[in-house]
């Protein structure tokens, strides 16, 4: 059996974190051609990994897919900083830049990590949301309107490169110990805000299982749209209490301007616009993925406590 070389973007992010060890484990897996602006936290472990330091928007990437079995991207701007002005060109002009250079190296394979923000953070979102529901993205949300964008580039590089197998994964919130610590705060501190009048349903799913999910559809051949998240949704109120913590529902015209005034102040890496995330539902199924042989071992409650005991150590 032909070993594989795997591609990787954004590979000192989370994700690339907990996917390499999997890879590096994995005796198909033969080379990994790591690529970030950043060099990788866990690169001196790393022994298939061969690190090239480089912005996805640099044309230069092209150079690296020559040979590549499969591309997994990865690389995306989460958390937008007070001033930043350059997040959607990143996310999406630094994607379609990737994706198209792939196709012309002829990479016969690319997974993209998408989110559920794509479908929208909204009110009247059905519970669940399958993968054939629109996409709604919100305009007024970089990331929803970034993941959603980036898919749209993707289908139609499919379009035009029909051998190209390409698979789209959709996790939810993912936490675990690998997380930066300074985006699981408002999980992991000891007092909850939630506004008031809201107490939508919400999806965590564990790192571990979103990394499985990853190494599962790089071993196997699945092309499509996949969601991946934890089963039994839980409301923030609800997680909260069972952790013992505190809740302090804010009105919406209280938390929307102290959210600003913070994120202004760097106090919090979520941008005013995340508030979304505490209003309305955006709960996704997974029995798409599971019926190709994943399932996540962490439910939302779970992976919920299991992060607060990361933290505490």
């Amino acid at each position: 059996m032909k070993k594989k070389t795997i591609a990787i973007t954004g590979a000192a992010g989370f994700f690339a974190e907990c996917l390499v060890p999997l890879l590096e484990t994995d005796p198909s897996v033969e080379r990994i051609v790591a690529i970030d602006c950043r060099e990788p936290a866990s690169l001196t472990s790393w022994e298939k990994v061969e690190f090239h330091k480089l912005d996805i928007r640099d044309p230069e990437i092209g150079s690296l897919f020559q040979g590549i079995d499969i591309l997994v991207h990865m690389a995306f701007v989460l958390m937008r900083l007070p001033g930043a002005k350059d997040v959607d060109d990143i996310n999406t002009a630094g994607s379609r830049n990737v994706l198209q250079l792939a196709a012309i190296a002829g990479v016969p394979k690319v997974i993209f990590t998408s989110s559920v923000v794509a479908y929208g953070i909204r009110e009247d979102n059905p519970v669940p949301l399958r993968e054939d529901y629109p996409l709604r993205p919100n305009s007024d949300l970089y990331y929803s309107r970034n993941k959603a964008a980036v898919e749209s580039v993707l289908h139609k590089i499919a379009r035009e490169n029909p051998s190209m197998q390409v698979t789209i994964l959709r996790p939810c919130t993912v936490v675990g110990p690998h997380a930066d610590p300074a985006s699981m705060a408002s999980l992991t501190g000891g007092t909850t805000t939630l506004v008031r009048g809201y107490n939508p349903l919400y999806q965590l799913v564990h790192e571990d299982d979103v990394a499985r999910a990853l190494h599962h559809v790089i071993s196997n051949d699945l092309p499509g749209t996949f969601n991946v998240c934890s089963d039994e949704p839980r409301t923030l109120e609800d997680l909260a209490h069972t952790a013992g913590k505190r809740t302090m529902a804010l009105p919406l015209s209280l938390v929307k301007p102290m959210f600003q005034l913070l994120w202004s102040l760097k106090a919090t890496v979520f941008a005013p616009e995340w508030v979304k995330l505490t209003q309305f539902p955006i709960v996704a199924s997974n029995e798409r993925l599971k019926a190709t042989g994943w399932k996540p071992e962490y439910t939302t409650t779970e992976a919920f406590l299991a992060l607060q005991e990361a933290f505490s150590e």
